[in-house]
């Protein structure tokens, strides 16, 4: 039998090796300086309990200082990439990001939605098939901000939301001081970014939505996943507002423009988006991906710095 010091050895061991063990088979970390670190959502009025696992990167600097952090959420595609058929890694675009964060001496936390749920991917199901809405997701992002608070390394007056497609959505509600969930919450981000969000329940002349703090969109001119107009809409909607919001726009640019490597094509296997019959175009701009992350380290520094 193993003593308990043994214990504690073998899970550092367990964590420096970049290896997660589990009952199934789950995502190996990214070979970076990560931890997997548990999360508990509660959802909605009922305060049902969810058990997730999230993936928590430290910004490089001196460990003795409190570091500005962000809490980055997953696209509708969760937070992997398939190699072979038994490595299960980090996609690029998700583990660039956390490179790009971390050596600028941001804390990064990765809140998983998808695999605790007992998915990988959700882009393919239906609306009402999908197991997590940015409705409930914006409690998974309650629960990391409650996580980070406890950290001793983060300053919880420069924490900011990032996030992605459906993720990006996410941040759009867990934005969203008009909402009471979000107006009692005791910390509050300074800051958010969204990589082409859905804005049409906001966009409505008639929906009342106000950040409660700065918010930056990124997306393509020609995305026909998530309407650049509705978020133009938005944008038009709070001019004028005590809280700013930017949003960029990309010439000849689609959805998922940041995946690097991403060769453009059309999927027609996405329910509910784009015009019937026509799919929706998704693919990697290089040009596009580099002007987005300028903008958004600016924007940050600006911010949190």
């Amino acid at each position: 039998m193993k003593t308990r010091a043994h214990a504690i050895a073998a899970l550092c061991l367990f964590l420096l090796s970049g290896t997660v063990i589990a009952q199934s088979k789950q995502p190996k970390l990214p070979p970076l300086h990560t931890e997997r670190v548990s999360l508990t959502s509660e959802e909605g009025a009922s305060s049902k309990a969810t058990a997730l696992f999230g993936f928590w990167f430290k910004g490089k600097g001196k460990t003795p200082d409190k570091k500005a952090t962000i809490i980055a959420m997953h696209g509708c595609g969760g937070l992997y990439s398939s190699v072979g058929k038994e490595d299960i890694l980090f996609t690029p675009r998700y583990l660039g990001m956390a490179r790009t964060l971390t050596d600028a001496g941001y804390n990064v936390l990765f809140p998983d939605s998808f695999t605790p749920r007992g998915r990988r991917s959700i882009c393919q199901e239906s609306q009402q098939q999908r197991i997590a809405s940015s409705e409930l997701r914006r409690e998974d992002l309650a629960a990391a901000l409650r996580w980070v608070a406890t950290q001793d390394d983060v300053d919880t007056s420069r924490i900011a939301f990032l996030g992605w497609s459906h993720g990006a959505t996410t941040i759009l509600s867990g934005m969203n001081i008009a909402t009471p969930e979000v107006a009692v919450r005791k910390i509050q981000p300074k800051a958010a970014v969204a990589f082409y969000p859905v804005c049409t329940a906001y966009s409505k002349e008639k929906t009342l939505y106000k950040p409660v703090a700065p918010m930056l969109i990124l997306m393509g001119e020609d995305d026909d996943w998530a309407p650049p107009q509705d978020c133009q809409a938005l944008a038009h909607k709070l001019e004028g507002s005590d809280t700013e919001l930017i949003l960029k726009l990309y010439p000849e640019t689609y959805h998922d423009f940041d995946a690097p490597g991403l060769p453009l094509h059309v999927r027609m296997d996405i329910p509910g988006v784009g015009k019937r019959g026509e799919g929706v175009t998704i693919g990697g701009n290089a040009e596009s991906r580099a002007e987005a992350y300028q903008e958004m380290m600016k924007f940050l520094k600006s911010k949190l710095n």
